[in-house]
């Protein structure tokens, strides 16, 4: 793993694959993971991409501070790092994806610092707004389960009191064949690759401060981009950025419709398809961590998305 200071003296931590010779591609991973997440896919992204991974702070090989359990301080983490890598000029097309907290980062990004240097942008299973509202945000968009202060403080205390049980509850919901088990699933709960898996993901979550993961969730679960999205990314922005939804007909986190939402914000106004910056697709071969239950697919969609330099999105 390679290193950057950030402003406020965090090292974080990054790994780098393939040519520099080509386009960057950024991996952000979500709550509790590390650049590990996307192991997986990394190899045949690379063959095509200068991939950068890094690892929030809070997470896996980055320092853990006690501050900076904001969605806000990990955008300006992103900035610093594409400062870095000498990427946020403009000069060369940067692409992203984003799973989970890291569509937050990516919302938040744009609302600070524009969606420049980012050509295309994927968001992977995340609503625009996790808590339940009032509004009409209800159980068909929100969070299955964290989506209020109560759901969040019952959170922070098994974090505090038994932080494997908490990580296992996100495993567990993060897995297809955990949260919505098919007959014909390729791994059954119980058995050794689901053990596997449990595992992995456990050893990375157990890396970082389990009050710290608390305070980041309790942010990120109380912030609203519903308005942000469309300002900063739809029709009457500045945006040039083309953007693919993925979303999970088997996600354990959120029911399909509240991912799928962020493409309806953002190509509100869009007066033709050609002017639609945003497609959506919904995949039933994995769940809010599709990217690792099938990562075959998985790579397949995001290289077809990201490949393409016509007007239209797909």
């Amino acid at each position: 793993m390679k290193t950057f200071k950030a402003n406020d003296n965090t090292t974080l931590a990054y790994s780098e694959h393939g040519s520099p010779n080509s386009s960057p591609l950024i991996l952000l991973h979500g709550f509790t993971g590390s650049s590990q997440v996307w192991k997986r896919n990394i190899p045949a992204l690379a063959e095509k991409y200068h991939v950068f991974a890094p690892d929030l702070r809070g997470h896996g090989d980055s320092d853990k501070p006690t501050h900076g359990f904001h969605v806000s301080r990990l955008a300006m983490d992103l900035k610093e790092l594409l400062d870095f890598l000498g990427l946020s000029s403009g000069g060369r097309d940067v692409r992203v994806i984003g799973g989970s907290l890291g569509c937050s980062i990516l919302w938040c990004y744009a609302e600070l610092f524009t969606t420049a240097p980012f050509s295309h942008m994927i968001f992977v299973d995340q609503s625009p707004l996790q808590n339940s509202t009032l509004d009409g945000w209800d159980s068909r968009f929100c969070n299955r389960g964290m989506n209020t202060s109560a759901a969040v403080a019952a959170l922070q205390a098994t974090l505090s009191l038994s932080p494997e049980t908490a990580h296992k509850g996100t495993i567990s919901g993060c897995l297809s064949y955990r949260s919505h088990p098919q007959p014909g699933d390729k791994i059954q709960t119980g058995s050794a690759e689901a053990q596997e898996d449990e595992a992995f993901f456990l050893g990375e979550a157990m890396k970082g401060n389990s009050e710290w993961y608390g305070r980041l969730m309790a942010d990120h679960t109380s912030l609203d981009w519903r308005y942000s999205i469309p300002a900063n990314f739809g029709a009457g922005s500045k945006s040039k950025t083309k953007v693919l939804v993925v979303a999970s007909s088997r996600s354990g986190c959120f029911p399909s419709a509240g991912p799928m939402a962020v493409v309806e914000l953002i190509n509100q106004g869009a007066t033709s398809s050609q002017d639609e910056k945003a497609a959506g697709v919904v995949v039933e071969w994995g769940g809010h961590w599709c990217y690792w239950e099938d990562p075959e697919k998985f790579d397949k969609l995001v290289l077809s998305f990201l490949g393409e330099e016509n007007t239209s999105v797909l």
